[in-house]
Formats: C-alpha cells, structure tokens, sequence
C-alpha cells in the first residue's frame, strides 16, 4: 500500500468496509439481472438502471457507499426479496449512518440463505455489536471465527477474536451509564462527511478541525477508501453560537491530507498533520502578526518524524513537554503510541521515548489532551478494555510521576465504534470529541459532552419525606440532587398518589424540580397509603414528575407560591393505569427546522420516557411522528418517519433494548385540532408513544 496516500486519521479512525471486502471471500457476490427480475415488467427498467448505477458506487469504496445505498433502496422497491441487494444495502448501511437499518437488510439475506456469503456472519456480527446486542453479535463472530479458521485466514481470526473480546467488555461497560448529554454540535461545525480531531484556542473561542467534505477547491477523492482528502478548517464563536466551519489557508492545506493537530499554548503555532510524507509527518506553522496569516509550515525534523506515521499532538501549560502519536517502530509496544519529548536548555525538542506498557498497548492509540495541570490524561485506545474500535481512556499522574491504570471512561461516551479526540473544556463542565451516532449530522461527528456529576443517595422513608435544599451551584448536572439544607422553616407539602379510575392508593416515586435551575431538589415516596410529604425552601413554582410501576408517567406543575410556613398545602395526584393502546403525547420535543435532528431542550422529556421504561421492563411502544398538513403527504410521511426514528435512536442510545420500540410516520393523517388554525397546527406537528405490549 501506497502510504503517500494514505491519511493517517483515516487509518486509524476507520475500519473501512472496502478494505476489508477487498480481502473478503464475498467480492465476487454480484446482483444478476435474471435473479432480480420478477414476473412483474412494470418499473423493471427504472429498477436495473438504478442497481447498475449503485454497484458503481459501492465498487468504488466506502466514500460512495451512502449513494449507493439510496439507489439500491429504489431498486428494493421493485424487488424486495433479492438476497444479495439486501445484503448489500446492509453493508452500505453498516458503514455508514444506521446500524439499525444495516442489521435488518442483513438478518433479511442471512435469514432467506445462511450460506449467502462467508462474511455475512461476521457483517451480522459487526451490525449487532454496533448496536450492543453482544450476545447475539458473539454468537454470529463465533460461527465467523469458524469459517474464517477452516478457510486458513488467520489474521480473520485474530481479528474475531478481539472483537469478541470487546464485547465481553462491553457487557460490563454498558450496564454502568455515565450521567452525561451528549449532543452533536450541529452543521456549523460538522457536515455530511466525516469530521473530526477537534483542536480549541483562544480560550476555547476557536475551534480547529479536520473534514472529509466536499469543496469545490479540493474536491478529489482519497483511492484508499474513496471519500474526499482531509482539509482544515477553523471555527469562531459567536455571540449565538459556533459561526460556519471555514477551509485554513493554501498554506496549510494542500492537495493531499491535512489537518490541525493541536496549538501552542501561547496560540502563535499550529501542528499540522501532513500526509503525503512518510505516510504523515508533523509539521509546525508561525503565526505572523503584522500578515495576520499563518506562515508556510515547516517540518519538526527527524528526531520527532520518523519513516513511519505520526499523529495527534498536546502540550503541557509551560510548552516545554509535548504528547504525541507515533508509528515509529523503533520506540512503539506496537502499533501507534503516545510518546512524549522535552526542550532542553537551548529550546530544542531531545529524542522521545515511549510513555510506558501502561498507558501503551499492542494496539493504536490515539487524541492526546491533558487538563492544564498536566496531571491527568485522556486517550483514545483500541486496546485495555475497549467495548469496539477506539474507547476513551482516563488515568491520573501518582506522586511518583508515574500514570495510573487507565479507566474506560464509560458508555455512552464510549460506544461500540470509534471514540476520539476528547478534551475537556477550559471550565471542566463540558468536553468534545468525535464519536459515530444515529442522529449525527453526517458519519462521523464533534459531539459535546455534558457531564451532569454523580446522582446522590438521600436517605428517605415512606412515611415522610425529609429532603429538601436550595440547589447548589457549583454543580453542573441537570438532575443532581444538593445536600439537605437545615433551617428552621420549611414550606410543605402534602397529600396522597391515586389510581385515577378506582382511587386506589400507588406506591410512587415523587421527583419535584426546580425549574429555573433543572435540577431536582425534593423527592418523595408515596406510602402503601399513598401518602407522600416533601419540604421546600422556597415557596415557587415547581415542576413535579411521578414514577410507579404499571402506570404512565405524570409531569405536571406544583403552584407554591401562596404557601405559608404555617401551614402544609395539599395536592392529590391520579396516576393513569398502563393498558395497552394508551397513547402519549410527548411535550417538548424539538427538531430543527425541516429536519429530523433532536435539540437538546428534547432530551429531558425523552429521558423521563427512558426512566418509565426502565421502570416498566416489559412494556413496548410505538413512537409515532405527526405533522401538519402544509407539503405533500410524501414529503411530511418520510419527515414524520424520520422524527419518529430519532426519537427511538435517542432512546436505544441511553440504554432500552431496540427489540421494545417500533416508529412510524403519519404525517398529517391523525389530526388532534384542526389544520385551519396556526394553533391547531401547532398541536398536530407532535410526537407520540402508544403502548402495543406490555
């Protein structure tokens, strides 16, 4: 292979779906006309042309595999059983967007005929994995494992075995959620391509990173996995948010890959990655003040550049110490390594050495950052234990200089694919890095992450509540609970949790919000008689959300406002009875405009629908998208189907089992109100579940 050529981001973030069919026992698996034909000649031609112009595309490589799939899903329309056009929309799909939708084309052809292909056991495997179903995905690798072994591909097997491996690891990882949003920073930073390697400065007000999009200035494709060369772009932040993503300069990029790997700390040097020499080198950039542009870049020199590839970089606070990714065979434990080099007194970088077995693995490693105490280290790795490809790593530096074992920083941080790139914001509350989700705006791209800290354990009874507190703002998560606070005089409030139809008592838990802050700051439990009893500092406006096991969830507003310390207000609550074919409309639930991407004001009324799930293990919905009447029934049923389909990714992603949860679309063919009215519009342009088991 050409490493010239080859980006090294690329190499390390991308398990290329061609790569691995070009070694694969099912590159001469074609779609034949005879085979594809029905009795049915109406739409025949349209169909044929659409498959010839597909396999085009997926022959071509990964970069062209989304346009291959979307003719290959015009042609299933015609013929929806033809095993070997399922089999390849769900490789397209697997390397793309959907892991879902890449499972179900892929269990279609495995289901009609097992023996379809080799690889379709491993390609089921990689769908189910992707979408954390490791059981089944280890039992699919197994049999893969099996053919692989007796067909004498042993490096197939090796590979089988580490992903079997992950999965294991997975299993674990995922059973203990991390309190954390995570939100795609929209398409001002990312675009359909794959982006990623964010780089901030100037105190986080800029943004560097690398895209594979189009432009028409640089609009050649990579012969390695034919998507677009890598540019650098940079990001400013404005008064409303992250202003468009813009290509750097000719200087820096070039006609082959390119990318910002990181900035002194003083903002006046870019570390640029380039990529046609020795299958990438490092090279530095001077800022020129009186220009105000960005010099020509030169390179490090062969003390850090070696014959093979480096990577990501990051400099300690003083900028005497610098972090980087390297190849070099000589100093690696195998394959890419952090190694770590200093100035001497002269301001020369010295000869760099390997940062230790602990941190480096046999495996790659990958995204250097330090928080600016230069004391604790985040890494990406595809070794330690990685639930599937590159996981984000965290460890400590101990008093005697040396690094704690590295800790898997968790799911949904980590997922079963690519995670990379993280960093921390300035202010500790946020980080960034770049991951592969279902409601991303292209393949890969920036997410932030919010972190929302540790849930505390309160004590309670279930005959009176005791908890109650101002909510503390140092901290940042939406739904941390603050210590009690002990004063003397406390508003109250009382009252009883009902079955709506037989006034029955429920045993519920009662979570009363702050909503001017979002945060939980009372909770209750309602007694076998259904009597609750919570205590407030503030007499105000709360939001209250009720959980019980069997009933829907309730939200609602508590007026405080009036209370007296003298005396406790009292408010009964009705708790509907779960029955199948009970619909919910789901408030606050926000796409952006014309499109099928969630905002994160969504998240904390998609999460109650989360907790009631998890409270109700049996039960399965519908998710139902419904629109207006304004636009075609075409257009508003695939928008309404998308919507829908958002909701769920969002839902499988913090944890529910896909199995549970079916979408469709109406578009505008169940109106609430009428379509006359702003308002009525308004109403009918919702999101709804309906229970259909439980």
């Amino acid at each position: 292979m050409n490493f010239r050529i080859v980006s090294i981001l690329v190499l390390m973030c991308l398990l290329s779906g061609k790569a691995f069919a070009q070694q694969s026992p099912s590159d001469d698996l074609k779609i034949k006309k005879s085979a594809f034909r029905t009795e049915q000649e109406e739409g025949f031609k349209e169909a044929w042309k659409s498959i010839q112009l597909a396999n085009d595309f997926y022959e071509a490589g990964v970069g062209t595999f989304a346009l291959a799939r979307d003719h290959y899903l015009f042609a299933h329309q015609y013929n929806p059983d033809n095993n070997v056009l399922n089999y390849r929309i769900g490789v397209c799909y697997l390397y793309t967007d959907d892991k879902f939708e890449a499972l179900k084309y892929l269990r279609k052809a495995f289901d009609t005929n097992p023996d379809i292909t080799p690889d379709i056991q491993f390609y089921l495997g990689r769908a189910y994995h992707l979408v954390l179903e490791f059981d089944k995905a280890k039992e699919h690798y197994l049999e893969a494992r099996d053919i692989y072994s007796n067909l004498g591909m042993v490096k197939k097997v090796v590979t089988v075995d580490k992903l079997i491996g992950e999965c294991e690891n997975g299993k674990t990882i995922v059973n203990n959620p991390v309190r954390v949003i995570i939100s795609d920073m929209g398409d001002s930073v990312n675009s359909v391509n794959d982006d990623y390697l964010p780089v901030f400065a100037d105190h986080d007000s800029t943004l560097y990173l690398t895209s594979r999009r189009f432009s028409e200035k640089h609009d050649k494709r990579n012969p390695y996995d034919n998507k677009y060369y890598e540019d650098a772009y940079a990001c400013r932040l404005g008064p409303d948010g992250w202003l468009g993503a813009q290509p750097l300069s000719k200087k820096i990029n070039t006609s082959h890959n390119d990318a910002v790997l990181g900035v002194s700390p003083d903002g006046n040097s870019l570390y640029i990655y380039r990529g046609a020499d020795n299958g990438g080198d490092i090279y530095v950039s001077h800022y020129n003040p009186k220009k105000g542009v960005w010099k020509r870049p030169k390179s490090m020199g062969r003390r850090i550049n070696s014959k093979q590839a480096e990577g990501s970089v990051y400099f300690t606070a003083s900028g005497d110490t610098m972090y980087f990714i390297s190849a070099n065979e000589k100093l690696t434990q195998g394959g890419k390594d952090i190694l770590i080099t200093v100035k001497n007194e002269k301001g020369h970088w010295q000869d760099p050495h390997d940062l230790g077995s602990l941190i480096n693995t046999r495996y790659d490693e990958e995204g250097i950052y330090l928080n600016p105490a230069g004391n604790e280290l985040w890494f990406s790795s595809k070794g330690h234990n990685s639930m599937g490809g590159f996981d984000v790593f965290h460890s400590v530096r101990l008093d005697d200089g040396t690094w704690s074992d590295p800790v898997n920083v968790g799911y949904p941080i980590n997922t079963a694919d690519d995670d990379l790139f993280f960093r921390e914001s300035d202010n500790g509350k946020y980080a960034y890095y770049t991951t592969i989700r279902e409601n991303g705006v292209g393949a890969k791209d920036i997410y932030k992450v919010t972190f929302l800290g540790s849930e505390k354990e309160l004590m309670i009874s279930n005959e009176d509540i005791l908890i109650a507190g101002l909510p503390d703002t140092t901290k940042t998560g939406f739904f941390s609970i603050p210590e009690p606070v002990h004063i003397d005089s406390f508003y109250y409030l009382t009252g009883r949790v009902l079955d709506k139809e037989t006034n029955e008592p429920v045993l519920a838990k009662l979570e009363f919000i702050d909503v001017e802050n979002s945060q939980v700051i009372a909770t209750a439990i309602s007694a076998d008689s259904g009597h609750y009893r919570v205590k407030f500092l503030e007499p105000k406006n709360y939001g209250v959300e009720i959980m019980a096991k069997d009933y829907l969830f309730f939200l609602d507003a508590v007026d405080m406002s009036n209370a007296s310390t003298d005396e406790a207000m009292t408010r009964d609550f009705l708790l509907e009875k779960l029955e199948i074919g009970t619909k919910v409309v789901l408030e606050n639930i926000y796409f952006e405009t014309n499109k099928a991407t969630l905002k994160p004001d969504s998240y904390g009324q998609l999460n109650q629908v989360v907790k009631f799930m998890e409270n109700n293990e049996s039960v399965r919905l519908e998710i139902s998208g419904h629109t207006d009447n304004v636009g075609s029934l075409k257009y508003n049923t695939k928008l309404s189907e998308e919507r829908a389909k958002a909701v769920v990714d969002y839902l499988v992603a913090q944890g529910i089992d896909a199995s549970r949860l079916e979408w469709k679309g109406y578009a505008f063919t169940q109106p609430i109100a009428p379509n006359d009215t702003p308002e009525g519009r308004e109403k009918n342009r919702r999101v709804e579940f309906k229970v259909i088991g439980k």
